[in-house]
């Protein structure tokens, strides 16, 4: 307790003296120190600052649209409206070249009749078929039915209908095709081809008898055949003919005309 005492009496001694000692008396006491050093320099700068980006200008506000009119008053009673005008639409002007053909059914068989022979007592007839486009056969039966004058020997006329005399008589039939130059449903158009001709005459100029006697020929015709809209037929050609009976044998010329019908 004694010590203690004594330390605190010390403590109060020196606490009178420091604060009745001026303050420079104590500042002349310290010596003189050096001046701190200045911190150390660091080798970088810092950086700068990112740049601040440049505002973005708003956006210009869209353009007002303007007030639609107002509708009309409906009627207040109904009336019809008229419709709305059609669309206009351009139209551009085309040439078009229309060919009309006129309708032909189709008539591949013929049946006709031969009129010149009538002259000289002969009844003849063509019966023809089309077979194939371009492509007939045809069977013409024949008949000497009444006397007539036919001329003498060797007369082209009675060489022609099988070497016949003014009082003969004789069935014959020739046998045929043809071929059409030109394509059609019809027997129509122009036409070539040859024929057989077969036949036999009583009262001969040719042979040693008057009985009925055969004679046999080939035939080659051209011409040319139309077939009108109802079916009617006319046609016509010529040609060059080779006939032989017994010993005797005969060129002449053809004549071709005949008339009828197509189905």
């Amino acid at each position: 307790m004694a010590t203690a005492a004594r330390v605190t009496r010390s403590l109060a001694i020196f606490a009178m003296v420091v604060a009745t000692t001026p303050f420079a008396t104590i500042a002349a006491a310290q010596p003189n120190l050096p001046p701190p050093p200045p911190p150390p320099l660091t080798a970088e700068p810092p950086p700068l600052p990112p740049p601040q980006p440049s505002p973005t200008p708003a956006p210009a506000p869209p353009p007002a649209r303007p007030t639609p009119a107002p509708a009309p008053a409906p009627p207040r009673y109904y009336e019809p409206q008229p419709p709305p005008p059609p669309p206009y639409h351009v139209h551009r002007r085309r040439e078009v070249v229309y060919v009309v053909e006129e309708y032909e059914p189709p008539r591949p068989v013929a049946i006709t009749l031969s009129p010149v022979p009538l002259i000289w007592g002969r009844l003849s007839g063509t019966f023809e078929v089309q077979i194939a486009p371009h492509h007939s056969l045809l069977a013409s039966p024949s008949a000497l039915v009444f006397d007539a004058d036919r001329g003498g020997r060797y007369n082209l006329i009675s060489e022609g209908l099988g070497f016949a005399s003014q009082h003969s008589s004789s069935l014959g039939l020739e046998l045929g095709y043809h071929y059409w130059w030109r394509w059609s449903r019809s027997l129509s158009g122009p036409f070539f081809g040859p024929s057989l001709l077969l036949g036999s005459t009583t009262n001969a100029y040719a042979g040693t008898t008057t009985d009925a006697q055969g004679y046999w020929g080939v035939a080659l015709d051209a011409g040319g055949q139309h077939v009108f809209p109802g079916g009617f037929t006319l046609g016509g050609g010529v040609g060059v003919a080779y006939s032989h009976m017994a010993d005797a044998g005969a060129l002449y010329p053809r004549v071709l005309l005949q008339m009828g019908w197509s189905f």
